[in-house]
């Protein structure tokens, strides 16, 4: 035999040179049809079979290393096993190899992900000081804006609260930067050209949002109801306001869109002017939009069709998936299946 726990038998010349192989199963075929046989086929299965026995147990969904020294371990025997689920059969060395490559490929593509991710992070933090850099004049705006944290976390149901899952430093920052790199990819497919869209206006309004926020003293793993430890949004809006108009000296427009983008459309005052519908539509989408870019990891791609904008997120939280089209002139919005959208524009990662 080529191996004690092989089931195939090479057959040698005079010489002991290999000419072929013969396989076990075959043989004991032709040896129980056999007539000379009728003694053995008389007796118990029991004479013959080996009783199942604790190290004959695999745990094939356990770890590849501990299932190939299950196998290094029966040495000679015939590598059986079976599962506390009542599976039973053969481990084949095919088999292992065959997870044995999908483990590497997998090891090799989250190396890929891995490297592109810091890439990724390093040209996103290029563009954050490039952007920043180029819009402020006021050294003392970026300075505020990177120290306002950010946080992760993950909503309880059962109890109401978010367990805090990270922290993310120069937080709003990064919001700034995310809402930016929207605004342009926008631009990009001609949204400025459309009636209503002020790029300088969008650019400041983004720039100066949350410039009035407060966040809480918080830390990985602390448990708080949203509703007592964070301040309405609408709060910070007003103040950012109030900042943008008596110390920055911003347009009346900017200082509009700023003080009301936590508000739904049907919440705005009625002297909100009726030109500044489409901007705060947009921006309160962008908002949103950076909000999963930045806290989530969320994947967005947007598409321009007219006066529409059509969304695709995907967030590594399901239940923010979703895919929208807002026309930005009438306010119009139609959400429907996410399978349903289409390519165009670009993957943005935060």
């Amino acid at each position: 035999m080529i191996t004690r726990q092989s089931f195939v038998l090479q057959v040698a010349d005079e010489k002991g040179e290999p000419v072929g192989w013969l396989s076990t199963l075959d043989i004991l075929r032709a040896f129980m049809e056999d007539p000379g046989s009728a003694e053995v086929k008389g007796r118990s299965v029991g004479e013959f079979m080996r009783s199942i026995t604790g190290e004959d147990y695999l745990n094939v969904a356990g770890e590849l290393s501990d299932i190939c020294l299950w196998a290094e371990e029966r040495r000679d025997r015939i590598p059986y096993f079976t599962t506390a689920g009542g599976t039973a059969g053969i481990l084949s060395a095919h088999g292992l190899l065959r997870e044995a490559l999908k483990e590497r490929d997998r090891e090799r593509e989250l190396r890929r992900e891995a490297e592109a991710r810091c890439e990724r992070l390093g040209r996103m933090q290029q563009e954050m000081e490039k952007a920043l850099a180029n819009l402020f004049a006021d050294p003392k705006v970026v300075a505020q804006l990177k120290s306002i944290v950010e946080y992760q976390d993950e909503y309880d149901p059962a109890t109401g609260k978010v367990k805090i899952t990270g922290v993310i430093e120069e937080g709003v920052y990064r919001h700034v930067v995310n809402i930016l790199r929207l605004l342009t990819e926008l631009w990009e497919q001609g949204l400025m050209e459309l009636a209503g869209m002020h790029q300088e206006t969008l650019v400041k309004a983004a720039i100066f949002h949350d410039l009035g926020k407060v966040q809480p003293h918080l830390a990985v793993g602390d448990m708080v109801d949203p509703k007592e430890a964070f301040e309405p949004g609408k709060f910070h809006a007003f103040r950012s306001a109030s900042l943008a108009e008596q110390v920055y000296n911003l347009p009346e427009s900017v200082v509009f869109l700023i003080k009301y983008h936590h508000h739904e459309e049907e919440e705005l005052p009625p002297y909100f002017p009726s030109g500044l519908l489409p901007m705060h539509r947009l921006f309160r989408l962008l908002d949103g939009l950076s909000a999963g870019l930045t806290r989530r990891g969320s994947r967005v791609n947007l598409t321009v069709k007219g006066t529409v904008v059509q969304v695709r997120e995907e967030s590594t939280h399901p239940a923010y998936d979703r895919y929208l089209e807002l026309d930005l002139c009438s306010g119009k919005v139609e959400v429907k299946p996410l399978e349903e959208s289409g390519g165009g524009g670009v993957w943005r990662t935060g």
